[in-house]
């Protein structure tokens, strides 16, 4: 995924409030009449609640407003006959914090909470927005392709219908293009009265705050400009937004850019996680919370009714978190976030909202700037590329920038002739670039910044709740999604600034690196990557090199998401052989995949993988990696001409090529420095080249 401080699991409280609308059934997610009917024009520059206000709710009563003494929002409501239960936030905050899906460590049994609040009636309780400012839970009919978070006895309709069997006249699509451009970028939804209470909202345009006074309009392809969208035909949107030990008022500068660039008819709410973590509770230091601007949260919940606070007691890492601010949210699209991010646009939302509303078995994810994070938060790095979303030997997300340029090289050259070598060279195939306005098919994504249906979300089992800390839910949901049925697609209109969280800070020594982040010792011995039980666990040789916590945490996903979705096809035994050196685990590791097979939550993706008749991974090397990259997978035989070796903290063809000048600092990872020759050898080959010159290998 991306963003280390995008924050993690399950909770211990909720504050705040948020909207409820009843969901309508899945083949008219909007019904046009239960909305005003709006286009976006240029000329709509503000368009708040107090200009944009119509009765969306649902004739359930008539709400009232009551605030308590912390500023916190609460509903009540006149009853009336099948009327919404009232939310009650303190039992959402007992349940987050009192279930366990493993006798004897602190998870949250999600079955169990999600009972805990709905109570014991009937299976069809689900979280509704009335469009008031409050957040209800509905006692609703059976609908047809609702999502059902937890329950394992109810009815799922996986196939959601896709709006081709219409009667009548055709549809009319959400969008259409015009002459003139908009003015997207500069445009916000907030009313005069609102806007100084958002001070950490930057100006766009040009002499601006962002690009050094330039702006960001030349980040897009122009014609991004020239969409105009009808919003009663759009689905509502939670965003949900997870937070760890995040500096410099990233949180604020990251919910006001999604307030004021989301129209407020849309959005549903944003979900903030606190993922921190609550001193002295689960052995956690009292200093845990020390990065931590107490006040950052409740200033955001007084800014809009729409933020909500999910605090947890515990860390619990980024796929624990998502998943706990997605079983509370409302909306029909789930919209996942880090706290260190800038939305570009007013149309950012819009974009992301008509690729799901042509598929509904879609993820839509954003198009990425990069922000400085050394202290500018500015945009140094310019225009991010449009590349394709891939896996590395590691099993980590990266990015190809081209397809199918290279097939003029053949992959097996013995094959052919030299007048045929030659021929095949002046071929010249083209390398294809992905298109700079039309959203484009991509095997993987980034684990963050995505949008994705909520019925979807919930039909692919949303996260593995055996996903700690960082790294796996990425990769997990791209199998998923492919393998199930659906498609993932990266949307060049729909762009966002992100702070890669990578350095601390410079100083006389240049920029000192944050990443990896430190883990409490206390995550680490509950996974068993330490101590479990008192009991030293293992060396965990990772890479030749002993890992530090933090790899043992992610090589530990990364091996639960590769049994669930690559199982026994010889690409499991290949990331072996490139992680560890052999093709069989070491007892440390092979303990990850026994406590797999009984862990319940993950037999609960298995299961979910069987339901919904999802293919196996040679299908997706085939019909995914190789179709949209033109590539197989990393591990594939074929693939050994685009190998590199891992040089350390950088790539390289050959590790002769790992220093470029640098020396024996740049000498790491599969390679390592010979002294004598002042070479750089692959571990395999150094002590045989070193010895030639009757030198003892470094």
């Amino acid at each position: 995924g991306i963003g280390v401080g995008a924050g993690a699991g399950v909770g211990d409280s909720i504050n705040g409030a948020a909207t409820s609308r009843q969901q309508p059934a899945p083949q008219q997610l909007i019904p046009q009449t239960q909305r005003q009917q709006h286009y976006h024009h240029p000329q709509h520059r503000h368009l708040h609640p107090e200009q944009n206000a119509t009765n969306t709710g649902m004739g359930h009563g008539e709400n009232n407003h009551n605030y308590n003494t912390n500023g916190n929002a609460t509903a009540t409501q006149q009853p009336h006959e099948g009327d919404p239960m009232e939310f009650d936030y303190d039992l959402v905050a007992s349940a987050l914090g009192s279930h366990h899906h493993h006798e004897g460590d602190d998870n949250v049994d999600f079955n169990k909470l999600y009972q805990s609040i709905v109570g014991d009636g009937d299976a069809h309780h689900h979280h509704h927005s009335h469009h008031d400012g409050h957040l209800h839970l509905l006692h609703s009919p059976p609908m047809t392709g609702l999502r059902d978070p937890i329950s394992n006895n109810h009815n799922h309709n996986h196939n959601i219908p896709d709006n081709n069997g219409f009667q009548g006249p055709p549809p009319t699509p959400a969008w259409h293009l015009v002459s003139d451009p908009d003015d997207s970028f500069e445009r916000t939804y907030l009313a005069p009265s609102q806007r100084p209470s958002y001070t950490h909202l930057r100006d766009l345009g040009r002499n601006g705050h962002v690009n050094k006074g330039n702006g960001i309009k030349h980040f897009f392809n122009p014609l991004c400009r020239h969409y105009r969208f009808n919003e009663t035909m759009l689905p509502t949107v939670s965003v949900i937004m997870t937070t760890q030990n995040e500096p410099d008022e990233w949180i604020s500068i990251s919910v006001e850019s999604i307030l004021a660039r989301t129209p407020p008819e849309l959005l549903q709410e944003v979900i903030i996680v606190d993922d921190n973590g609550i001193p002295g509770q689960h052995d956690l230091p009292a200093n845990i919370r020390r990065n931590v601007d107490e006040s950052e949260f409740e200033t955001l919940k007084a800014l809009s009714p729409k933020v909500k606070v999910i605090k947890h007691s515990n860390r619990e890492g980024c796929a624990r978190s998502r998943l706990s601010g997605a079983k509370v949210a409302t909306g029909q699209v789930l919209m996942f976030v880090d706290s260190h991010i800038e939305m570009l646009s007013s149309t950012w939302y819009h974009h992301l909202a008509i690729p799901i509303l042509e598929n509904p078995h879609t993820i839509a994810m954003q198009t990425i700037d990069v922000i400085d994070d050394l202290g500018s938060k500015d945009y140094s790095s310019g225009v991010g590329p449009l590349q394709y979303g891939i896996i590395n030997t590691e099993f980590w997300f990266s990015y190809q920038a081209d397809r199918f340029g290279d097939y003029m090289n053949p992959l097996y050259p013995d094959m052919f002739g030299e007048d045929e070598l030659e021929e095949r060279k002046k071929m010249k195939y083209q390398a294809e670039r992905p298109g700079a306005r039309e959203p484009y098919e991509t095997p993987f994504g980034p684990g963050s910044l995505f949008a994705i249906r909520a019925d979807e979300f919930w039909r692919l089992g949303g996260y593995d709740e055996g996903l700690y800390v960082w790294g796996g839910e990425n990769t997990e949901m791209a199998f998923k999604m492919w393998m199930c049925g659906g498609r993932m697609l990266m949307v060049p209109c729909s762009r966002v600034g992100h702070m890669y969280r990578q350095h601390k800070e410079k100083d006389g020594r240049g920029a000192l690196t944050r990443w990896p982040p430190d883990l409490p010792r206390e995550m680490t011995d509950r996974l068993g990557c330490a101590y479990k039980n008192d009991t030293y666990t293992g060396k965990f040789i990772v890479l030749r090199h002993p890992a530090d916590n933090f790899t043992r945490i992610t090589t530990r996903n990364n091996l639960r998401v590769m049994e669930t979705w690559v199982g026994d096809h010889p690409a499991k035994k290949a990331y072996y052989k490139r992680l560890f050196g052999r093709e069989t685990l070491a007892p440390e590791f092979q303990r990850f995949i026994d406590d797999w097979k009984t862990d319940p939550v993950a037999q609960k993706q298995v299961e979910i993988k069987e339901q919904n008749k999802c293919h196996d991974f040679e299908w997706f090397d085939k019909y995914v990696m190789m179709r949209l990259t033109g590539r197989h997978n990393p591990w594939h035989p074929d693939n050994k001409k685009y190998e590199q070796v891992n040089c350390g903290n950088h790539k390289a063809k050959t590790c002769q090529a790992c220093p470029q000048g640098n020396g024996k600092d740049w000498c790491n990872g599969d390679c390592s420095w010979c002294e004598v020759l002042q070479t750089c050898f692959h571990h395999d080959e150094k002590a045989k080249m070193c010895q030639k010159k009757g030198v003892i290998p470094q």
